[in-house]
This record gives structure tokens, C-alpha cells and sequence, in this order.
């Protein structure tokens, strides 16, 4: 099934941002062409500096605000801050310019870079560290056009689950993502790594001109850790 296109010209600059992981991206991006990308090395609270961070891709690009067509925003999984940060910094400079926003899916973000890194790969199993002993991860299946889909949908599981769901699918596989470093010793024989760790901002706009546009809605896929806690103190379900 389709998603959400996108809703201005390709010729328009797009202004793409991620920041689901510790390693936020921001890009530039024209058509098919990326003008200026940058994605910061994973680090505690590395999000909060992510307007920095458009400060600065955009200066590198040489593109003025009212350039913008349109912005593109990861919508994880992926941690309840960054993904918030990532959100807002996306909404707040749409709502600025008058200008429309589109999510897309980190994780198939991710995938786009390990079909770039391992385009042998009968599937796609990006994974990123979920905290509390779980990933958030998924599974594709690479297309010759160039597509992907779904052969797992996004869900945070242990790292074991996640292995031995790769286990029963046919064919060799490749995985990404901050996932494989916090959990490599249960992932090590499910998937050779290959690719990023962190999605690249500008494979969010590929994943919206090839059809995998989504609203520009958070997918958190678990309780933040705060409401978690209120729960079990409270002796809730």
C-alpha cells in the first residue's frame, strides 16, 4: 500500500530531519540530488543541538528559508526526547514558513543504507537500541526497483526475539542501526552488518518520492519511561 506523497514539487528544496537516535541527521535535498547532509556520531542528548544543526546544513547548502518546499521528519521508533525534539524542530519550522511536513520511517531510513552497503542482501534488518534490554526493530525485503516492503513491521522486542525472528526467514541478511553495538553478542550471528548506525536524513526523502510517506506523527511503540514508572508505582497494569 502507498503512502502520503509528497505534496510539493521535487524541484523545491526539501529540508529533511531525524533525530530517533543519539546520532541525529539533517539534510538538504533537491529532487534526487542531496545539497548538504549532516549526521552527527551517536551521543547522549546529541538532539538537543539538532536546530543547530539545520543552522548549519542549510548554510552549507547555500539555501535561504523561503527556498523550502516542504520538510520531511523521521518518525521513528525510537526514544520519547529525540523523537520530540526531531518533531518539533520539524513542525516549528513548517508551521514558520507556511510550508507542509511528511514523516517517514527511520528504521526504513535505515534500510535504505544497508541496501546501499550490502545490495546482496536477500533482507534488510535494521535495529535500533531501544533501552530496557529491547530494540526497536523491523524487517524488509529489498526490491529490484529499488523499493522495499514490510516483511515485519516495526516493534521494540528483545534482542533474542529479534534473532530468532531473522532466523526463520529464508536467504542471507544484512542489519544496522545502534541496536547490533548495544546488543552484539545476541545479534551477532543474525544479521552481517553493513551500513549506518544512525538513519541518514536524507533517506527520509527517498522513502517519500518512492511512496512510504506517513503522517508526521511520533511512533514511540512503548510508554516513555517517566509514565512507565508512574504505572508500576502505582501498581497499574
Amino acid at each position: 500500500m502507498s503512502g502520503l506523497p509528497m505534496s510539493w514539487p521535487a524541484s523545491s528544496l526539501t529540508l529533511a530531519i531525524d533525530g530517533s537516535t543519539p546520532g541525529p541527521s539533517v539534510a538538504v535535498v533537491r529532487g534526487d540530488d542531496v545539497v548538504a547532509e549532516t549526521t552527527a556520531p551517536p551521543e547522549p542528548r546529541r538532539g538537543r543541538r539538532l536546530m543547530e544543526m539545520v543552522h548549519d546544513v542549510m548554510g552549507d547548502a547555500g539555501a535561504r528559508p523561503d527556498e523550502l518546499g516542504g520538510v520531511v521528519v523521521g518518525v521513528g521508533p525510537g526514544g520519547f526526547t529525540g523523537l520530540r525534539i526531531g518533531m518539533a524542530t520539524a513542525g516549528g519550522i513548517a508551521q514558520g514558513l507556511g510550508i507542509p511536513v511528511i514523516g517517514a520511517s527511520s528504521l526504513e531510513a535505515i534500510a535504505l543504507g544497508i541496501r546501499r552497503a550490502a545490495p546482496d542482501a536477500d533482507f534488510l534488518a535494521p535495529a535500533t537500541d531501544a533501552r530496557r534490554g529491547e530494540v526497536f526493530a523491523a524487517v524488509y525485503r529489498p526490491h529490484a526497483d529499488g523499493g522495499i516492503s514490510a516483511l515485519h513491521a516495526p516493534t521494540a522486542m528483545t534482542p533474542d526475539v529479534f534473532a530468532a525472528t531473522l532466523a526463520e526467514i529464508d536467504g542471507s541478511g544484512a542489519g544496522a542501526g545502534t541496536g547490533y553495538a548495544a546488543y552484539r553478542q545476541e545479534l551477532a550471528s543474525a544479521a552481517r552488518e553493513a551500513g549506518a548506525a544512525c538513519p541518514a536524513a536524507s533517506d527520509l526523502v527517498a522513502r517519500v518520492r518512492a511512496g512510504g510517506g506517513c503522517p508526521a506523527s511520533p511512533l514511540y511503540l512503548r510508554l516513555p519511561d517517566a509514565e512507565e514508572n508512574r504505572r508500576r508505582a502505582a501498581g497499574e497494569a
